[in-house]
């Protein structure tokens, strides 16, 4: 399993309404197809979404997401990064 990003874009801004009919397809289908949604990210003026899913890869998402009718822009696999603690004193004036 590998981490998928998909990137959504809202024209106009998505509703409150539309977002949870979205999840209502969309949450069962990806399950069907082994694509495991982990959290979402929303601009705050609504138009735009990040959503990060478990899946077997980019494809299967692209897939689900097709089967679904639910529209995106962009799907790509990451590599999580995550800072790490240093225990030495900031160089940062």
């Amino acid at each position: 399993m590998v981490r998928v990003l998909v990137e959504k874009i809202f024209e106009p801004p998505i509703t409150e309404e539309k977002w949870n009919h979205d999840l209502e397809i969309g949450i069962p289908c990806h399950r069907a197809h082994n694509v495991h949604w982990i959290r979402s990210m929303m601009a705050r003026d609504r138009t735009k979404v990040v959503c990060e899913f478990e899946a077997p890869d980019a494809e299967t998402v692209r897939k689900s997401f097709r089967k679904a009718g639910l529209p995106f822009a962009r799907i790509w696999t990451v590599d999580i990064l995550e800072p790490a603690v240093i225990s030495t004193p900031s160089n940062c004036p």
